[in-house]
């Protein structure tokens, strides 16, 4: 029996928006109103100080009423800084993906298993680096931690800072994992570039996919969520 879930890729800078507010509620309240089965997100904080929103990583599953899987991956003196898994159905596992590189900002993957109707689903979330050669070493560690579930129900999404489809930050995501065109998320106010993607597995899956582009979404962060319909055969 086929299953279909709605998954969404979601750098929220911070919760910092356009208007250099950070503001954590405007962002669940996007996440509220698309309603999908699970969430991941990038850029996620825990910065202290005043108002109920001054730990994302705490705030957002509280004001969604999800369930959540921390990954933070940077150290900060007021906090920490990283990815955020949210999801309406069961978390079964956590798991943590080092892909930081030497003298570069760390960074992560945050890796959970999801009860999904009869099966159980590899939901993956990164954001890559800001360079190529870091990127490309990210792409393949992360695919080395990758490859013996590819043929499995599985969902990798998030920043990956690569707008080129045929980069060689991609190639090896898109060999392994399959490629499907992907709208462009950034910036929210006026979309030119696809940094963020979602792929699913196995192949045989139907993948639609779009941005959330509501006016509280266009201003909320500096990209748009990515929205992605899966049908599991």
């Amino acid at each position: 029996m086929s299953v279909t879930l709605s998954v969404v890729s979601y750098n929220v800078h911070g919760c910092v928006g356009r208007d250099r507010r950070r503001d954590a509620d405007r962002v669940a309240e996007t996440i509220r109103r698309i309603g999908a089965d699970v969430v991941g997100l990038q850029e996620v904080d825990t910065h202290s100080g005043p108002g109920l929103d001054s730990s994302q990583m705490d705030y957002l599953p509280h004001a969604t009423g999800m369930n959540a899987a921390r990954g933070p991956v940077l150290s900060r003196h007021h906090g920490h800084y990283g990815n955020l898994v949210l999801s309406a159905l069961p978390i079964l596992a956590v798991r943590h993906i080092d892909l930081s590189v030497a003298h570069r900002e760390p960074r992560g993957a945050l890796d959970c298993d999801i009860a999904l109707a009869d099966r159980v689903l590899r939901v993956v979330v990164t954001h890559f680096g800001l360079r190529p050669a870091e990127r490309r070493a990210q792409a393949r560690r992360l695919m080395e931690a990758l490859a013996h579930d590819c043929a499995k129900p599985l969902v990798v999404m998030g920043d990956f800072n690569d707008w080129r489809s045929r980069a060689p930050t991609l190639t090896p995501l898109h060999t392994a994992l399959g490629a499907r065109p992907s709208p462009p998320t950034y910036p929210a106010f006026f979309p030119l570039l696809p940094l963020d993607r979602v792929f699913v597995c196995p192949p045989e899956a139907q993948v639609t996919l779009h941005t959330e582009a509501s006016p509280t979404s266009r201003v909320c962060s500096d990209h748009l969520p990515l929205q992605a319909s899966v049908t599991l055969p």
